[in-house]
């Protein structure tokens, strides 16, 4: 029997690896073959890269599928044979995509973590790679924000730092559990008040004074706008020197927060200084998510099949490529309201 492909053009809007990531976790989810053309289409190197690589090899073993793309490739097919079941292992990125530096470890979790709690049975694995590189979340932001606004939806998971990976060299490596799980409705419209404001100053192979200068200057920025901020300190191992900011809000009715790397010749202060001001950004905006969270709450208000909503201090390519890709799998009545780089809101009607 001829196999009927749903068709995905990869260089659609952001044109980046959302499209390959939602694609790959929806036709997990529904079973429908997928083949997206032009991959990484609409940026400067185009083509399957380690990320890609990573999640069609753990997608395809949960489903059995058959599929085809290898790292460069401008085309990815992928084609589910069994419904989607737990993942149960350890995936070093680098080794799979036979490149260094590998790809983010915490990209790869943030895109399992739906779809598996949907699989029936826990699921654990442990991933190699990158947790603190450009483009993809901190591992403390996907603890702190993205996991604990899952679990407000229902989703049940936890993560685990055991050596951190900078871009400067050296993989890092996180564990994760995800239990199965039944999505429910959530708005995030109107966020509330502030419940508890948190920063992590993350530091590997650095002296002391370099994360005393990150806390002192986090304490004085809290103070100056009259904020609570609790400030913790971690240290985590690594194959190479390197520093990462994370500042986070819980509010009654929300997530958010902001992040920041540290690079040569990059002081403490600004590592510090960028992530505040993404933090800062969120709790003025009035809205019940930051510009990151959510195209991450898409997919879970989506499949929910219950009223869901949100709002974000801004709508980004990231987030109206993310609807467009659930749109082409799911008869769902989602709307995106607002303007590209304005606030913006999400509403899913059963």
């Amino acid at each position: 029997m001829q196999v009927e492909f749903l068709e995905i053009d990869g260089a659609h809007g952001e044109g980046g690896g959302s499209i390959v990531r939602t694609a790959l976790a929806l036709s997990a989810l529904t079973g429908q073959a997928v083949r997206i053309a032009n991959v990484r289409g609409g940026l400067q190197r185009p083509g399957v890269n380690p990320v890609d690589l990573a999640l069609l090899r753990i997608f395809s073993h949960c489903t059995g599928a058959v599929s085809r793309g290898e790292l460069g490739d401008s085309e990815i097919l992928f084609e589910p044979r069994a419904a989607l079941r737990p993942y149960r292992g350890n995936l070093d990125i680098g080794k799979v995509a036979r490149v260094s530096p590998s790809g983010s470890a915490t990209l790869i979790a943030q895109t399992l973590v739906v779809p598996l709690s949907q699989a029936g049975r826990l699921s654990g694995f442990r991933l190699r790679g990158g947790t603190h590189v450009p483009y993809a979340p901190t591992h403390e932001y996907l603890e702190m924000v993205t996991l604990s606004a899952l679990a407000e939806v229902g989703v049940g998971a936890w993560s685990s730092l055991a050596y951190a990976g900078y871009t400067s060299g050296g993989a890092g490596e996180m564990e994760m559990e995800v239990e199965p799980s039944a999505l429910c409705g959530f708005d995030f419209s109107a966020p509330g008040e502030l419940l508890d404001a948190k920063a992590v100053v993350v530091t590997s192979e650095l002296p002391e004074h370099v994360r005393s200068r990150g806390v002192e200057r986090l304490e004085a920025l809290a103070r100056r706008d009259g904020l609570e901020l609790g400030v913790r300190v971690l240290r985590p191992q690594s194959g190479a020197p390197g520093a990462a900011v994370t500042v986070t809000a819980r509010m009654e009715r929300g997530f958010g927060g902001g992040q920041s790397l540290g690079q040569r010749g990059k002081p403490m202060e600004e590592v510090v200084d960028e992530a505040y001001a993404g933090f800062i950004e969120f709790l003025n905006s009035g809205c019940g998510v930051d510009a990151h969270l959510a195209d991450q709450l898409v997919l879970p208000a989506a499949l929910c099949r219950e009223h869901a909503s949100f709002t974000t201090s801004r709508v980004t390519p990231t987030l109206a490529t993310v609807v467009w890709v659930v749109r082409q799998f799911i008869p769902v009545r989602l709307t995106l309201l607002g303007r590209e780089n304005e606030r913006g809101e999400i509403r899913v009607e059963p």
